[in-house]
């Protein structure tokens, strides 16, 4: 992959970010605007994104789309095996399931799907989506469990990402081509997603205290969330002869920042939401940095 790519499309994103940053600082993102900009990229821009992706019909033959399907859902399990034995290595206790959950859940949606079509292109973006099914069952299902010990919320499980992949993968399935104006309709909508999902993240890290952050435990966390758990499976996937596309797809998602709604569980579910607002906000500025390396790394290691 052309690391300068990276580079340039991080850099990108960054200062998009920067403008939603500024943005909130001079009261254009209040409190108010980003709920409505969330509600807007959680229930249209990114399922138009998702459906932009298959607008061309599906890239696969049935046994290909099943393969893919099959190595996401494998990859899936193998993500929350790794975290469960990251806390027991680490001897976590305190605030033991927000830990598990911010190391298993990346901001795949907001951040995850406007990445992978700025960096790999449509492609990726349609393997990004197919990603999103398993990883939502398990976010849905065992993540939410960490917190409230069993249950499982369709409702939260059935969100417009989620609605759209399920779309996405009946269009492959039956091999259907969308009309054009339809077609044009959802890549309008999905071509919202990328600046408005980084302007709203630009904006929420604008009440912050950078003073907050001089945290050596939050530090190494994101060292190991953002770089070394990224690694970890970069050369777990070595070992697999599988499509370069599909791997660097994989790679990506598992370099984004802590999820979003890691905050929000933790204030749910009495855990430190503080705590979750920090890697929320120290792993989404490093991100710009360690995506690049980790690809340098991944670079080095198949030449």
């Amino acid at each position: 992959m052309n690391i300068t790519t990276i580079v340039t499309q991080m850099t990108i994103l960054l200062l998009i970010m920067i403008v939603g940053f500024v943005g909130a600082k001079k009261n254009i993102f209040n409190d108010e605007v980003n709920v409505y900009a969330s509600n807007i990229l959680l229930k249209i821009g990114i399922p138009g994104l998702i459906i932009s992706s298959v607008k061309n019909g599906s890239p696969f033959t049935g046994s290909e789309l099943l393969n893919v399907l099959i190595i996401f859902s494998l990859f899936t399990i193998f993500t929350g095996i790794v975290s469960k034995i990251s806390v027991e290595v680490l001897h976590i206790q305190k605030n033991k399931a927000l830990w598990q959950f911010m190391i298993l859940f990346t901001n795949a949606g907001f951040m995850g799907l406007p990445a992978i079509q700025a960096i790999l292109g449509n492609q990726a973006m349609l393997y990004g989506a197919l990603f999103l099914l398993p990883l939502n069952c398990l976010m849905y299902g065992y993540g939410e469990s960490l917190f409230r010990k069993g249950g499982f919320s369709f409702k939260k499980f059935m969100n417009g990402p989620m609605i759209a992949s399920i779309v996405a993968l009946i269009l492959c399935i039956f091999g259907i081509k969308l009309p054009y104006v339809l077609a044009q309709t959802c890549t309008y909508i999905g071509n919202v997603t990328t600046p408005l999902s980084m302007m709203v993240i630009g904006a929420g890290l604008v009440k912050m205290d950078v003073k907050e952050l001089l945290d050596i435990k939050l530090w190494a966390f994101t060292i190991f969330k953002m770089i070394v758990l990224p690694l970890i499976y970069m050369l777990s996937l070595s070992i697999f002869q599988i499509d370069p596309l599909i791997e660097n797809t994989i790679i990506l998602i598992m370099c984004m920042p802590v999820a979003s709604n890691s905050s929000v569980y933790a204030l749910m579910y009495g855990e430190d939401a503080t705590l979750a607002s920090k890697a929320i906000f120290l792993t989404s500025v490093s991100c710009v940095v360690t995506i690049p390396i980790v690809f340098i790394l991944h670079n080095l290691q198949i030449m």
